[in-house]
């Protein structure tokens, strides 16, 4: 997960084999009581925040990163999260990657399933 300063947080393995990332965001509502979610991780502006999905080379260099959109997340997710004490956690099954023809990886937008868990 990469966040605003451009760093890279190295995610762990999951039971299943997955890649499992732990995010911390603020919330608070906006102009117009809206959810805005705020944090080193949260990038975008107020209405359409999304995550980085980032990886580098072995050489450190950024080589792609895809976009997670928020937006799925909604008041109701976050007191349900608060209530319950469980995370909001997002589901991304990415079956079929979108690469160029000689098979280059293109970033771009995801969507995700969020739950509380």
């Amino acid at each position: 997960m990469q966040d605003k300063d451009g760093r890279l947080q190295l995610g762990l393995q999951g039971e299943a084999g997955e890649a499992v990332f732990d995010v911390t965001l603020q919330v608070k509502a906006g102009k117009s009581e809206e959810l805005v979610l705020l944090g080193s991780f949260a990038h975008g502006p107020p209405g359409g925040r999304f995550l980085y999905l980032a990886w580098a080379e072995e050489n450190g260099t950024l080589a792609q990163r895809l976009k997670i959109p928020l937006g799925g997340i909604n008041w109701n997710d976050v007191r349900d999260s608060i209530e319950q004490q469980k995370p909001v956690v997002g589901l991304l099954v990415d079956h079929h990657p979108r690469v160029t023809s000689t098979g280059a990886n293109i970033g771009g937008s995801r969507p995700v399933s969020w739950r509380v868990l």
